[in-house]
């Protein structure tokens, strides 16, 4: 059980940030998903059905 334990805090545990990683790559990830979020919420606010 304690051995279960550790390996499920080692897969919820936050990894270090690489450094290698271009973080303008992820600044426009993130904010894809914001446009895209607010989108959703625009069209639900409005009523508008996108499906025939």
């Amino acid at each position: 059980m304690a051995n279960y334990i550790e390996r499920l805090k080692n897969k919820i545990k936050i990894k270090k940030f690489d450094s290698e990683q271009p973080i303008g790559a992820w600044i426009f990830v993130a904010l894809l998903n914001i446009v895209g979020f607010a989108g959703y919420f625009y069209l639900k606010i409005n009523n508008i059905q996108l499906n025939s």
